[in-house]
């Protein structure tokens, strides 16, 4: 009695890589000594619940800053996939302040940034590097924490991997004569964009 061998050389093999989502919202924002509560992912792997894996920063309510959750679910196969939640700890000042406003880049293409805020601290720019024209490939999530430091921490959007590093705002002097706008200035962090500070001033 003998057995023929089963050939598995140069065989390719299927696997279905995990589909991770945040629950809630990925991106929010909590005033200095409020509460968060961390509502976790869903993670499957072809429709089957599988565990995830938390990692990144701890929340530290008491301290303004941006904080970075990362959550990631692996595969039988040992393939992984991850997603980020960012939750921004707002000081007092900064939380009852609106930045809300279109701001036009004083140089290159002079685009406008419309600056939305969504909740204490919270903005998107829907016009990151003050291109020609902005959209969902140029949106992002920023923070303003405290004083005048904005922190844009590094996310996905549809135009690929963004974030923005020595972010401040200027809040200008209205009764300066002539007037002085408000701005902010960011460097851009993109393989699409050089590294000198771009500077956005309020219309």
């Amino acid at each position: 009695m003998s057995c023929d061998k089963e050939e598995t050389d140069n065989l390719s093999r299927i696997t279905t890589y995990p589909i991770i989502a945040v629950k809630g919202e990925q991106f929010t924002s909590i005033p200095v000594g409020g509460t968060f509560k961390d509502e976790g992912v869903s993670a499957t792997v072809g429709g089957a619940e599988i565990e995830s894996v938390k990692s990144g920063d701890a929340v530290d309510v008491n301290t303004p800053g941006v904080y970075i959750i990362t959550y990631t679910a692996t595969n039988p196969d040992g393939f992984s996939v991850s997603a980020n939640r960012y939750v921004g700890v707002i000081a007092p000042d900064a939380e009852a302040l609106d930045l809300t406003g279109n701001y036009k880049r004083n140089a290159g293409a002079l685009g406008v940034s419309k600056v939305t805020k969504l909740g204490p601290g919270h903005y998107t720019s829907d016009n990151i590097g003050g291109v020609a024209v902005g959209g969902p490939a140029t949106t992002v999530h920023f923070f303003h924490t405290t004083g005048k430091t904005l922190i844009v921490p590094e996310q996905e959007n549809a135009g690929g991997t963004f974030a923005a590093i020595n972010a401040s705002y200027n809040f200008g002097d209205p009764a300066a004569t002539p007037p002085v706008p408000a701005s902010y200035t960011w460097t851009v962090i993109n393989a699409g964009y050089g590294a000198a500070p771009r500077t956005f001033v309020k219309q």
